[in-house]
């Protein structure tokens, strides 16, 4: 029953990933995003929300201990109360390693509506989390497929 839940409330957010005014449903209220989330409209976002509050994600312990390196792009709803109201993991690197930590984190962080965003419109947008550190095995590799300026 839970996997049945899951999979409609994960359908749902997928389909308003598709759309700029899908409605999707969250604690029972239809939220209308407006869809900022591919890479022509990523810095659209700042017109409407600005963060409040980051938490930076925790480094995953095995992923220390095997010296990798990566990167989590998350495609996030931001709601009218400027929280994360879902996420759906965009692409990561390597596959898996981070997506749980970068979910945890994104979770955590708060928007204040900017000026212009009187009506405190709901958006989806995407948002990249990097696990950099020295030595890593990968570090050539991550800094590649993340496209970040990071010392190899």
């Amino acid at each position: 029953m839970k996997n049945v839940i899951s999979i409609t409330i994960l359908s749902l957010f997928l389909g308003a990933c598709a759309s700029n005014d899908t409605a999707q449903i969250v604690d029972g209220k239809p939220i209308k995003y407006k869809n900022l989330s591919s890479k022509d409209q990523k810095d659209l976002v700042k017109e409407y929300w600005v963060v409040e509050k980051k938490q930076a994600p925790k480094y995953p312990i095995e992923a220390a201990k095997k010296g990798l390196s990566g990167c989590v792009e998350l495609i996030v709803g931001i709601n009218q109360d400027g929280k994360t109201s879902g996420y759906k993991v965009k692409s990561s690197y390597p596959k898996g390693v981070f997506d749980n930590h970068a979910a945890a984190s994104l979770k955590k962080w708060k928007w204040s509506a900017t000026e212009k965003n009187i009506d405190r419109t709901p958006v989806l947008t995407s948002i990249q989390l990097d696990f950099m550190v020295s030595g890593a095995k990968n570090a050539k590799e991550a800094k590649s497929i993340c496209d970040v300026d990071y010392k190899v």
